[in-house]
């Protein structure tokens, strides 16, 4: 057996080992959450049961960056994986750690008794630490709209991905300590020790095409805005929060041209004056309202059938000048017929 062929058998071991069970080619695996009666019908992996495995089967590091973490199910995971050894570092939003702190909760306590090591963004700045991602043993990237919390498991609709390659794992890392070390948070140019990496933002794994992005330093709405250009037949999103008039106004625009548009938002929210749900119905965007007693808290738009935007941002002006977030633009129908079928579920 030549070394190539002992690579590629490795490789899909160790993914889908780490996982239980693996989608596509054996290097990436989805997981939605189904809230309320369709849970017991759901073919798919909720994200909580889905990282806890991950957390469980890490063997050397785990560096998380999430908004917030409160899952008692996850919290269980990290504090073991710390306790067999695990180099356990996490980033989080500073208002969400610090009403966590301010209620009691045994939760972030039994993280910092463990000697988890966590970093928060200060205080007095303005933009969020947004981001919902984690690297694993420096070879896995995890990420999407899922937060460590009960009501992201139970009660909201998300997504996350799990990625094998150690390259993406790098780029994400990177940005990790770029907040966990240097605590640089909302940076618009990229600085310090770690800047030429983090301009690698291309991956190629087996034929799939990944870039990935950071706000606000990559201008986020800029390269969303140049893909949705691009579109050639179908646009289909669902939104958690959507104000960006840039993107509304390139959607209708691919609208009038015959490309087919079709969007989903969350309703809270929907129908306030800086939302795009409004403008885009009357335009004549066949677009919807979730009905989902929980929050629809997607942030995906799927191109063509065969390429998907997703990750922690949301199509809004704060996600682009003012949050830390991330996104991946992933070209693989496989993996954009997996969330076209959320799409449609929710549709």
């Amino acid at each position: 057996m030549n070394q190539r062929i002992i690579t590629v058998t490795l490789t899909l071991f160790l993914a889908l080992s780490l996982t239980a069970g693996g989608d596509g080619a054996g290097w990436w695996k989805l997981y939605f959450t189904s809230p309320g009666k369709w849970a017991m019908l759901s073919q798919t992996v909720n994200p909580e049961a889905g990282l806890a495995a991950v957390i469980d089967k890490a063997e050397e590091s785990f560096y998380g960056a999430f908004y917030e973490i409160s899952s008692p199910v996850i919290i269980d995971a990290l504090v073991k994986a710390r306790k067999r050894g695990v180099a356990v570092k996490l980033v989080t939003e500073h208002d969400t750690m610090r009403a966590k702190k301010g209620k009691g909760t045994r939760f972030l306590k039994r993280l910092e008794d463990a000697g988890i090591e966590m970093v928060s963004d200060p205080s007095r700045r303005r933009g969020l630490m947004h981001n919902k991602f984690a690297v694993i043993d420096g070879k896995y990237l995890w990420t999407g709209s899922y937060n460590p919390t009960v009501n992201d498991s139970a009660r909201n609709n998300n997504n996350a991905i799990l990625i094998y390659s150690s390259i993406l794992a790098d780029i994400y890392k990177n940005e990790f300590l770029e907040m966990f070390d240097e605590e640089i948070f909302g940076n618009r140019k990229e600085e310090g020790p770690f800047a030429d990496l983090r301009r690698n933002y291309h991956v190629n794994i087996e034929g799939t095409d990944i870039n990935a992005y950071f706000a606000p330093e990559d201008n986020v709405e800029r390269i969303i805005l140049k893909r949705l250009e691009k579109a050639k037949t179908s646009i289909h999103f669902l939104a958690f929060s959507f104000t960006s008039a840039g993107i509304g106004e390139m959607m209708i625009k691919k609208s009038k041209t015959g490309v087919s548009v079709q969007g989903i938002f969350e309703r809270r929210g929907a129908k306030t004056g800086h939302s795009q749900y409004v403008k885009m119905k009357l335009e004549g965007v066949p677009v919807r309202l979730d009905h989902n007693r929980g929050a629809m808290h997607h942030k995906v738009i799927i191109i063509d059938g065969e390429r998907v935007i997703m990750g922690s941002y949301n199509f809004s002006r704060n996600a682009n000048r003012s949050n830390d977030e991330n996104i991946l633009i992933i070209d693989n129908r496989e993996i954009a017929a997996a969330y076209l079928s959320e799409f449609k579920r929710l549709w």
